[in-house]
């Protein structure tokens, strides 16, 4: 009785709650429709900047931004330009501090960062554990030349070599979260970009999900504009099922 009172107190303990999904609808009367996404633009002094909400990703929200240079002269626009604040209503006295989106070359360094570290514990827990798999190797030999085999014998060994295998598996499986994300953070990202003339730029921004605000305000600065939009945030529950 003891130990099934301790084994469900355990499995209590290591339930996790399913994440709400959300979704942020753009507060705009000039919505369309593009690709099944409500999709605001706004246009001024020589600058088109359209906004779309992309997914949820993690805890962070991803908005895909459109920016296009319909001046004569060329204009950077990056991440750095734009930022964001969740507010309690569509007024700004509403808002907490405004903060800036991720900039993906940061997220890049720290990508580089993580893998770098991994490669190292990799082959360090490698080196690590190989003394003790050959000395168990080499014991089990001794015992079955021996002649006092018996059938414990390589159990040692075979485990050292599993706990080895699942070590790998277990950084490789790092090193292809870590590709994913910077391909994430190289390719999809909105990145700085100097447009010339008649030139654009597309690309994810990410920020941080607020569960305690219902809306969101984003802010891009082009050529000197400041481009608002306006988001509702709506949150849907997930129910676990039970266990």
């Amino acid at each position: 009785m003891v130990f099934f009172v301790v084994s469900a107190s355990v499995l209590a303990a290591g339930c996790a709650t399913p994440a709400p999904i959300v979704r942020l609808t753009p507060q705009s009367p000039n919505v369309v429709w593009v690709s099944g996404r409500m999709a605001v633009e706004r246009e001024h002094a020589g600058v088109r900047v359209a906004t779309a909400f992309e997914r949820q990703d993690g805890g962070n929200h991803a908005v895909h931004v459109e920016i296009e240079n319909q001046g004569d002269q060329p204009i950077e626009v990056g991440p750095e330009d734009i930022w964001f604040a969740p507010c309690a209503g569509t007024q700004l006295a509403s808002c907490a501090p405004s903060r800036g989106v991720i900039n993906p070359e940061q997220a890049l360094i720290a990508l580089d960062v993580r893998e770098s570290k991994e490669r190292a514990d990799a082959v360090n827990n490698q080196a690590a554990m190989t003394p003790f798999l050959i000395l168990s190797a080499v014991g089990d030999v001794a015992q079955v030349a021996s002649g006092h085999a018996n059938a414990s014998t390589g159990a040692g060994t075979a485990v050292i070599a599993a706990s080895m295998d699942a070590d790998q598996a277990q950084h490789e499986t790092a090193a292809l979260n870590i590709a994913a994300q910077r391909e994430v953070w190289s390719n999809v990202a909105l990145r700085r970009t100097t447009l010339f003339p008649g030139r654009g730029v597309t690309g994810n921004v990410f920020f941080p999900v607020d569960l305690q605000r219902e809306f969101v305000i984003l802010c891009i600065r082009a050529h000197g504009e400041i481009f608002s939009f306006w988001f509702r945030q709506t949150v849907i529950p997930v129910v676990a099922h039970p266990v």
